[in-house]
């Protein structure tokens, strides 16, 4: 019976040990990184609907308007819509 080389045996395990930690460590730097692109994309959507929703208050024009838009509810609909479509469109599957 051959005799049992535990210095070796600890050696292996300490190599598997360090290549699993890497592994982890590569996964997560990789998600991390997917997440971070994702934030920023839905970060700068949701920064152009602000100043889309901020102009109109800032951007004064002496032009006579015609009421029909300023009493309708649906412009604020559809920038409504469009903010939330920009904001919750990003699909992780996709990319």
């Amino acid at each position: 019976m051959d005799p049992i080389d535990i210095p070796a045996i600890e050696q292996q395990a300490r190599r598997l040990r360090a290549a699993e930690i890497r592994r982890l460590n590569g996964l997560f730097a990789e998600r991390a990184q997917l997440m971070a692109r994702l934030s920023a994309e839905s970060l700068t959507a949701g920064t152009a609907i602000v100043s889309e929703a901020l102009r109109p208050m800032f951007s004064w024009n002496p032009r006579p308007g015609t009421n029909s838009s300023a009493n309708s509810i649906e412009p604020l609909l559809d920038r409504m819509n469009h903010a939330a479509r920009a904001l919750f469109s990003w699909n992780p599957q996709a990319r």
